[in-house]
């Protein structure tokens, strides 16, 4: 029996993790899992000022550990001894996982392997900062690597494993992806063997305290995406897994099996579902079976993503009959020149919208994103995205401007060395990625660019703004502006929950109470007792 310990670094997701410890379980090996903060404390402004941070830590733009975290991550280590440690990251935490491989191989000269998109993509880079990576999906690469560890067998030659030995690395091809996702056992949600390190302490639970996932269940029906987008991890398949079919999806009865498992066995009381395939509403056969299944057997409502060229209305009525409570599409841009240029997409502006009707005709809500502050795009490029907006159906959200992000050896990256705009970019801080600099114009799109979908602004009017001289050069106002509208519109400014439906549903439940032969007979009690 070999003992691993993983490391998710600002991911308390960590689906690929989960995953691999169930299926080293599975074999007899002793695992677990160290959740080192949680995807919502990613942020410059949860960065300590300089005056306090601590000498020992790592501080980068976005994530970080101090002395202390640092000490309790090694003492858990040591008293967990593996013989194997995997950390999973993204490139936000490239810098991070750098400086913990470091102690980590100084302090317990035991050996690291990385995992992740990252390591997948940037492999050559990578392995010169720690002992073996993992290139794509890790759960039948990484048994086999354990298993062969257990035996006391050559680990050199593993399909997916590269691994540098007294300076020579050993690139191994990549193994051909499991089609039938069924084999694999659900991922590791017990509570068992996890351990989370975030504000210089243990943290005594399962999940950092800011996290959803106490009453959102996440689970993945399907593997791999259809669209090839240039910035975005899943329009790497077809690079990564040449010759392979990368689309694949769980059937049915395993994917209800798991929800059914997980709502009997979880300690808190779930409110939602949440589908982080990368495209849900896909297979109109799967959801067919799909939706009578769920809406009998597990009966939550759930939310997952979507693409402007997935909006069959049959396809949308079946999830929402299932339960579907919205969905988030990422439309990204609404300059047709950027889209097929520069993002390799291609929806048009009024397959846009009528994905979009379709979605809110079938009776769900409607969140979209977008990306922003990137330098390849125009300023006709950009009034194009908020005539789009003005015109996309109501009611909508927009969740974020995202800025974008141009990941290392992503086909975005190359783009931007090709058109020139490197000069435009910089590398923050321990991020395996280049973004724009700041430019007060960024600024301006961005809130001009979310102003545009709220109600009570003409389109004329807010197209009128776009030539304002005085908010180009002083876009806080807008700023200022928009978050006074999230606030108002929103509760607690999240675009998930209109105030107004809010308040509505409320009304409609007090209406319900007050009208319940229960409450008829508490009000006669009280009276007799007054």
């Amino acid at each position: 029996m070999q003992r691993v310990t993983f490391i998710a670094l600002y991911d308390e997701y960590c689906l690929g993790v989960r995953y691999m410890s169930s299926v080293l379980q599975n074999d007899g090996h002793d695992v677990n899992i160290i959740i080192f903060k949680g995807v919502e404390y990613i942020s410059p402004t949860e960065i300590p000022p300089s005056e306090k941070q601590d000498e020992g830590g790592y501080y980068s733009m976005c994530t970080y550990t101090t002395a202390k975290e640092l000490d309790i991550l090694l003492n858990l280590l040591k008293e967990q001894d593996p013989h194997l440690v995997g950390i999973s990251f993204t490139s936000i935490s490239y810098g991070l996982a750098q400086f913990l491989t470091r102690k980590i191989q100084t302090e317990l000269k035991t050996p690291v392997i990385w995992g992740g998109v990252d390591s997948t993509v940037n492999a050559n880079e990578n392995i010169q900062h720690t002992d073996m990576i993992c290139l794509g999906e890790g759960e039948f690469p990484v048994r086999n690597l354990v298993n062969a560890m257990d035996r006391g067998e050559d680990i050199l030659h593993i399909p997916s494993i590269w691994v540098k030995k007294d300076g020579v690395i050993y690139r191994n091809p990549m193994m051909k992806l499991e089609q039938n996702l069924d084999l694999y056992p659900f991922p590791d949600f017990e509570l068992e063997n996890k351990t989370i390190v975030i504000n210089d302490a243990i943290y005594p639970s399962p999940y950092p305290p800011r996290s959803h996932l106490y009453t959102n269940f996440i689970i993945m029906a399907t593997r791999g995406c259809p669209f090839t987008c240039t910035y975005c991890c899943s329009g790497h398949d077809d690079v990564i897994y040449q010759g392979d079919k990368f689309l694949r999806r769980r059937s049915v009865e395993n994917v209800i099996e798991e929800l059914r498992y997980r709502v009997r066995a979880w300690p808190w009381k779930l409110e939602r579902v949440e589908f982080y395939d990368d495209v849900l509403p896909l297979n109109k056969r799967w959801i067919q079976q799909f939706s009578p299944a769920y809406s009998t057997e597990v009966a939550l409502p759930f939310f997952g993503y979507t693409h402007p060229n997935v909006g069959d209305p049959d396809i949308l009525n079946l999830l929402t009959k299932a339960g579907l409570s919205y969905l988030i599409m990422g439309i990204q841009s609404g300059s047709q020149r950027t889209l097929k240029k520069y993002y390799d997409r291609r929806h048009p502006k009024q397959g846009t919208i009528r994905t979009a009707q379709n979605i809110l005709d079938a009776g769900a809500k409607l969140l979209v994103d977008f990306i922003g502050y990137n330098p390849l795009e125009l300023e006709e490029d950009n009034v194009e995205t908020l005539d789009l907006i003005c015109d996309l159906p109501r009611p909508i959200g927009i969740v974020n401007i995202n800025p974008m992000a141009f990941y290392d050896n992503y086909k975005i990256f190359h783009i931007a060395h090709k058109e020139g705009i490197v000069d435009q970019l910089e590398r923050p801080l321990g991020v395996h990625a280049l973004q724009a600099k700041p430019k007060p114009i960024f600024v301006f799109w961005e809130f001009m660019h979310m102003l545009g979908h709220f109600d009570g602004f003409t389109k004329e009017h807010v197209m009128g703004l776009v030539q304002d001289r005085y908010l180009r050069e002083h876009p806080a106002i807008f700023e200022e502006m928009v978050a006074n509208l999230y606030h108002a519109t929103y509760l607690d400014g999240n675009p998930v929950v209109n105030k107004d439906q809010y308040i509505q549903n409320m009304r409609w439940r007090v209406a319900r109470i007050e009208g319940s032969s229960a409450f008829r007979a508490y009000q006669k009690i009280k009276s007799l007792v007054a």
